[in-house]
């Protein structure tokens, strides 16, 4: 091969190849596509997480209002007796509600109980006690030695009210608090305010035991702490 020849092979090779500023230039716009790569995987991978976890949050509302609806709509009606007055076991305020139900075996065991669900600083709380002869559910210091079981936290308030009648003759129409002494109310609206711009459904509730039997039929003759056992 002659000089010129030689040389005219290595322009070829020379112009088939790559310059530095290309390579760079190459290397410039594959990372600006990793980055965009990563940057959607990224993303996409955040949305997935905060869907699982607003997907597990609302999984636990359902299971809490669910527990709720049934102990509240399964309230008894019970009037407890003793020497001084007759009242039915249910008493309710607008941010309170005391009450008499069966809990489920695996929160308390089998039996009926003296319940009150009410805040307990940003939380939820349900206190259980079993029902005795010696307790009045109305009395103010029922629940200091109760268990408790904690439902909610980061609540900043609840929101009760009730919807019954005075008497049998009485139209019935919404309270937001309920003392009668000789009845349940029929439906309760309960509403959770919570912490965070997350807001929980109302729950309606219907007092089955109240509708089927009418009136309270359950009586519980109340025992005093001296009387005999």
């Amino acid at each position: 091969m002659n000089q010129s020849a030689h040389l005219s092979h290595v322009r070829s090779v020379a112009n088939n190849g790559f310059t530095l500023l290309e390579v760079l230039i190459a290397l410039v716009l594959f990372s600006f596509i990793l980055m965009m790569l990563y940057g959607n995987l990224y993303s996409g991978g955040r949305s997935w997480r905060a869907g699982e976890i607003q997907a597990r949050e609302n999984d636990d509302k359902r299971l809490i209002l669910s527990f709720i609806r049934r102990q509240v709509g399964e309230a008894m009606p019970m009037i407890q007796v003793d020497k001084q007055e007759e009242r039915v076991m249910f008493h309710g305020n607008d941010s309170s509600l005391e009450f008499v139900s069966r809990l489920p075996a695996h929160h308390a065991g089998s039996g009926i109980y003296f319940l009150k669900l009410a805040m307990r600083q940003d939380e939820l709380v349900l206190n259980y006690l079993p029902l005795a002869r010696d307790k009045a559910l109305f009395e103010e210091d029922i629940f200091v030695e109760a268990e408790a079981i904690s439902l909610l936290k980061n609540i900043k308030a609840l929101d009760l009210d009730y919807f019954g009648r005075d008497s049998v003759e009485a139209e019935p129409s919404w309270y937001d608090g309920w003392d009668n002494k000789e009845r349940l109310p029929e439906l309760m609206r309960f509403q959770v305010v919570a912490d965070r711009h997350d807001p929980w459904p109302a729950l309606l509730i219907a007092l089955r035991s109240q509708a089927v039997r009418g009136q309270p039929q359950l009586t519980l003759h109340r025992e005093e702490e001296d009387g005999a056992g």
